[in-house]
């Protein structure tokens, strides 16, 4: 029987780790695997959010078990993702020594001894525009505060597992991921050396830092031998999964966090470069021609999933009731579709966990009223709040070129109510593809790119097939 030659794409996500095989032939999704990962340890410290790589390397190998299972396939290529900005300690041998730190780590708030946040410090020295919980934070805390002398590099979480799987030394990092850490210049596609300086981190050995698809190494699979490609950033690996046109639409990714990202030519940088404020929107490294313009906001499905747990508790302290998850997820869209169109509805401010660039910002209701005082009205306040304030991420210059959205993330697909409040906030058609785990579609197809299985031009061709089977 001839074999069914596939891609593989990997994504290490803030709650869950993902995979998804893809039949290059049929073009279709062979397996979807999915696993909330339970990984967060607990702290004394509430600013702390790491997690355990046991937990997630257990989970990994499972999972890849799963896949080598699958009857009749041939692996063309291994592609992973996950989630930026957070970051893992490596001893001299490239092996971990830290736990993974998360980009919701908030250790920057700590004071110093000279009265100064641990990001201030940052921040002033490196001369860089920075938030909570990005890696060179993180990195700085270990050498400077914690004086740990056995870190003598770091990677990301995808990095990690790619070069746990091809028993590949972690030492080489995409663009996309590296520019997340923080200290590093996008326009020349290399790390900030000299804030590197002012930050005394000149002993610490940056990673090699790699521009497009790479082959770091390849690993046995019964007889034959499978490329194994360098991890890319979380954000690009959506775009890459999840957009037909980029010229356009816009992808907007709703998961814990929530991105709005727009392709831009390299030649068009000027007319957006008075958006990018390094906190809440970035230029991120896209391809050799284009970037990223991405604005992220970290109130995101968290803040939903704070409201659903304000419903769980009441019904369990106030009447001793135990809803389960699924009936609860819809019973709030169906009483907010009951309310939708009232004009007696709230303002919600939904900032339950401040600005990147103002942590102590609070969310806030306004417009209270015995008319309005029901559970219907929240769950519209808060998704309409939502959406205003991924708008505020929709520039001028967005709109003029925007025929449509691309949405993806399981804050979308598993909201109809939220994605009716979105078009009608941002006056343009939502979309979505028809498959779940889009940064993992991602990551697979930018394997295959490497492994010269896909072009770049057929990407698009490949995820409209893809939406369609």
């Amino acid at each position: 029987m001839a074999m069914n030659p596939c891609i593989v794409g990997f994504d290490f996500g803030t709650t869950s780790l993902s995979a998804i095989v893809i039949s290059l032939d049929k073009k279709e999704i062979e397996k979807e695997l999915c696993y909330t990962t339970h990984a967060y340890l607990p702290f004394a410290d509430s600013r702390r959010r790491e997690q355990s790589l046991s937990v997630l390397s257990d989970l990994f190998f499972k999972m890849l078990d799963e896949i080598k299972a699958i009857k009749d396939i041939q692996i063309m290529s291994f592609g992973f993702t996950g989630q930026m900005h957070g970051i893992i300690g490596l001893n001299k041998n490239y092996e971990a020594v830290t736990n993974l730190v998360t980009w919701q780590d908030k250790s920057g708030s700590m004071l110093l001894p000279s009265g100064k946040s641990l990001l201030e410090e940052v921040q002033n020295v490196s001369g860089k525009a920075l938030a909570e919980g990005y890696g060179i934070i993180t990195l700085y805390k270990w050498i400077h505060c914690d004086k740990r002398k056995d870190i003598v590099s770091f990677c990301t979480v995808a990095d990690y597992f790619a070069g746990i799987l091809s028993g590949s030394k972690p030492y080489q990092m995409d663009a996309t991921n590296a520019h997340s850490i923080g200290i590093f210049d996008i326009h020349s596609s290399t790390w900030d050396r000299e804030a590197i300086s002012r930050l005394n981190l000149e002993e610490i050995c940056f990673p090699d830092v790699i521009t497009g698809q790479r082959i770091i190494s390849d690993v046995n699979c019964g007889t034959e031998r499978i490329p194994v490609v360098c991890a890319i950033g979380d954000n690009q690996a959506s775009f890459l999964g999840s957009v037909l046109n980029p010229t356009e639409s816009i992808l907007l990714n709703a998961g814990t966090g929530t991105q709005l990202s727009c392709l831009i030519n390299s030649e068009d940088i000027r007319n957006y470069e008075k958006y990018v404020d390094g906190f809440e929107t970035q230029l991120r490294p896209y391809n050799s021609d284009s970037f990223l313009l991405a604005t992220s906001f970290i109130n995101g499905g968290s803040v939903y999933k704070a409201l659903f747990n304000f419903f769980r508790e009441t019904g369990s302290m106030l009447f001793g009731v135990e809803v389960k998850d699924g009936v609860l997820w819809e019973c709030m869209e169906k009483t907010g579709q009951q309310v939708l169109n009232d004009k007696n509805q709230l303002n919600v401010s939904p900032l339950l966990d401040g600005l990147r660039k103002d942590m102590s910002r609070k969310g806030s209701i306004t417009e209270l009223s015995a008319g309005n005082f029901h559970p219907g009205y929240f769950i519209v306040g808060f998704l309409k709040g939502l959406a205003v304030y991924y708008k505020s991420g929709y520039f001028p210059e967005l709109e003029k070129r925007t025929k449509y959205i691309c949405g993806s993330g399981n804050g979308l697909k598993q909201n109809a109510l939220f994605r009716k409040i979105i078009e009608e906030t941002f006056e343009r058609p939502l979309y979505t593809v028809a498959y779940n785990e889009e940064a993992a579609v991602g990551a697979a197809l930018n394997g295959a790119m490497a492994a010269q299985l896909i072009s770049k031009e057929n990407c698009g061709t490949f995820i409209s097939a893809l939406s369609e089977a």
